[in-house]
This record gives structure tokens, C-alpha cells and sequence, in this order.
């Protein structure tokens, strides 16, 4: 399964000329009308160990600006930094540990837009799919030509997680010189339903298919429902990799004002066959085990907004087995989260997850600071 990417981007390119309205007419304006985006901010965090591990803890100030030119008939360019700064560590290397590159150029691409038809971004882009998610170094593909359909395609060759909390040392090979491949379509063929259906294939890696259904309803003007049903089976290509599959259920339901869910996740007998190492979309802080052999995971969250201050909560039990002692384990997380916009475009968040691991030399707790201004 390769993708003509050559000929959506020649497709593209000859559509722009006739059908976007350029904001720029120039070079000049193609500079000047151009829009620049940052963060700025700072980010710390501790972990308390319960074991015989010593506690650890870092925290950074850092700074994301990127700048796109307007689009002259339909092309643009953008370009983005990463930099970082260690503030304070607890042990020697536990910034290091987690932020592997101090600085990085995040993004730098070429997009080609057709309004009302879509776009192909070609080079270091940020992607947001079930399992492809962070940054990545190769070319998307967003088809929006038919109604009710959002047809997305992606080619990664290489891979980095750039955020607050990690950061890679360099962009990876994804399945060396071959990458990874995508097809995600998202088709909403009423108000209430929205299926997505997507394929990832790696050449002598893993190949996986998979549909993820959400159902909204509103019964009431105060009560408002959502379901996810999400499964996938990934074929693995590796050898004495077996196959896997993931399973994910969610109900829930908005009143009041408050969000509350319930859920179950459920990894294969054998695992995930490698799929979930280049992103994921899992609502947990830390999630150590959700992947895991024969992992189940039944979850519960709430989520309440009072006066401009966000709360959220979520808990789940992840039992897996575990290879080393061939048994079954259970682990126990709870994440408590607060947050508020002290003014428009600044606001801060605190985070605290809480581990519980039948070993105790991995049970932790963790409390994380955030707080960031974006422009």
C-alpha cells in the first residue's frame, strides 16, 4: 500500500490556481501577511517513589514560536522552533531523561490548500489521528470534496514527541527507511453518528484496520449523551511478534454542566503488535500498562467547569500480565487536574496522578505545574 503522493500534490497545486482567492498577490505580502504562533511557558513536576526508587523531579521554562507565510495561490511555508530551559532537578539527569533535545526545529513544511477541497502538508508537521499523534517528518493529506466526509491520508518516515513534559533527542525512523502509512476517513451521515474507519501499514512491520463510532444524542436540552466504540486489529509482520487487537467502550453523558464517563479498554492476549508506540489517544496522565499483555482497563471520569475553573477526574484499574514473573498485575490510577485562564491566552494547570502497582517499586505519585501563554 503506497500512496501517489506526487499526484495529489500536482492535483492540488493545478486547483489552487483557479480555485482559492490568494491572500497574498506578492512576495512581499506572502511575508508580511504572514501569522505568527507561539507558547511560552513553564512546566515542572515531581515524582514522590513508594519503593526503594528515588524520588525525581525536574521543571523548564520554554518557548514555541512558528510562522506561516500566506498562502500565494494556494501555497504557503511554515517553519517552528522548540527551545527549553532547565530551571531546577532533583537528581542529576532527570531533566535530561525527559527532555532529550533543548532545542528543536519542530516544524518546517510546505503547505497546498484548495478551499472547499482540502490540503497536502509535505515535511515536519504536528498530527493529531487514533494512532498517530505528536510530530512527525513526512506528508498528510486532507480530502474535504464530498459532503459529510473528511477523507485523511498520511505517509510518517520519521517520528518525535515534543511537549511540555517530553521531548525526543531527534526525529526517529518509523520501520527504518519504509515509515508508516494511513488511510482515516471520518463520514458523518447524520447529526448523531460519526464513523471513522482508518488502516495503518508498515511494509514488513504490521498492518492494522480498525473503526471508531461515535454516537451523540440529546434526549433533553439538559441532558446530552456520547458513545465511543472503538476497535482494532493489527496484524503483526515482525517475526515471533503475534497478532493483536484493542478494544475501547465509553458512555457518557453531559447534565448540568458536568461531563461523566464510563469506560472499558482491553489490550489482546499478546498485546498490541507494536501499534500505540507512535501515539495513541488514551484519556490517562500516565497510562504505564494499558498496552500491555492481556491489559483490562475499566475507567471512570467527571469533568466540571465552576467559575472559570476546570476540574477533572479520572480513575481505572488496569490488570496485565505481566512477562517477567508470568502473572497477572494490577495497577490503580487516579489523575485530579485543575485549571483556569487567569487571563485571556495565560492559564495554568495542576495535575496529580496517583499510582498504585501490586510491585511496589512501581508505585508513584506524581504532581505536575503547568502554565503557559499563547500568541
Amino acid at each position: 500500500m503506497k500512496f501517489g503522493y506526487s499526484r495529489i500534490v500536482a492535483a492540488l497545486i493545478l486547483g489552487s490556481s483557479i480555485g482559492v482567492a490568494a491572500e497574498a498577490t506578492n512576495l512581499e505580502e506572502v511575508f508580511t501577511q504572514g501569522e505568527i504562533t507561539g507558547t511560552v511557558g513553564w512546566f515542572g513536576q515531581h515524582n514522590d517513589a513508594k519503593g526503594e526508587t528515588a524520588n525525581s523531579g525536574f521543571s523548564n521554562g520554554y518557548l514555541n514560536v512558528g510562522f506561516e507565510t500566506a498562502p500565494l495561490h494556494g501555497i504557503s511555508v511554515g517553519v517552528a522552533g522548540w527551545g527549553s530551559a532547565k530551571t531546577s532537578e532533583k537528581n542529576d539527569d532527570d531533566y535530561k531523561q525527559n527532555i532529550e533535545n533543548q532545542a528543536y526545529l519542530s516544524k518546517a513544511y510546505v503547505k497546498i490548500e484548495h478551499e472547499g477541497m482540502g490540503k497536502v502538508v509535505l515535511g515536519r508537521q504536528d498530527v493529531d489521528f487514533n494512532w498517530l499523534t505528536d510530530y512527525i517528518e513526512g506528508a498528510t493529506f486532507e480530502f474535504k470534496g464530498v459532503e459529510n466526509l473528511v477523507l485523511s491520508m498520511a505517509w510518517a518516515r520519521k517520528y518525535a514527541v515534543i511537549d511540555i513534559d517530553e521531548v525526543s533527542n531527534s526525529f526517529s525512523k518509523l520501520n527504518g527507511n519504509d515509515g508508516i502509512y494511513m488511510i482515516d476517513a471520518k463520514y458523518t451521515p447524520a447529526s448523531w453518528v460519526e464513523l471513522n474507519p482508518y488502516i495503518y501499514y508498515g511494509e514488513n512491520l504490521l498492518n492494522a484496520v480498525g473503526l471508531k463510532t461515535t454516537l451523540s444524542f440529546e434526549p433533553t436540552d439538559e441532558v446530552k449523551t456520547k458513545t465511543v466504540l472503538h476497535y482494532v486489529s493489527i496484524n503483526s509482520d515482525v517475526a515471533e511478534t503475534p497478532d493483536g487487537a484493542f478494544t475501547q467502550v465509553e458512555q457518557g453523558v453531559e447534565f448540568l454542566g458536568a461531563n461523566l464517563a464510563l469506560g472499558y479498554m482491553k489490550a489482546d492476549k499478546d498485546g498490541m503488535a507494536g501499534l500505540g508506540t507512535f501515539g495513541d489517544q488514551l484519556p490517562f496522565e500516565e497510562h504505564n500498562h494499558t498496552f500491555d499483555q492481556d491489559a483490562k482497563t475499566p475507567y471512570m471520569s467527571a469533568e466540571y467547569e465552576i467559575e472559570g475553573v476546570k476540574l477533572g477526574a479520572i480513575y481505572g484499574e488496569t490488570k496485565y500480565f505481566d512477562s517477567t514473573s508470568s502473572t497477572h498485575i494490577k495497577e490503580k490510577e487516579l489523575n485530579l487536574s485543575v485549571g483556569y485562564e487567569i487571563i485571556k491566552n495565560l492559564e495554568a494547570k495542576v495535575v496529580y496522578a496517583s499510582i498504585r502497582n501490586d510491585n511496589d517499586a512501581d508505585s508513584y505519585d506524581a504532581l505536575k505545574a503547568h502554565i503557559a501563554y499563547k500568541f
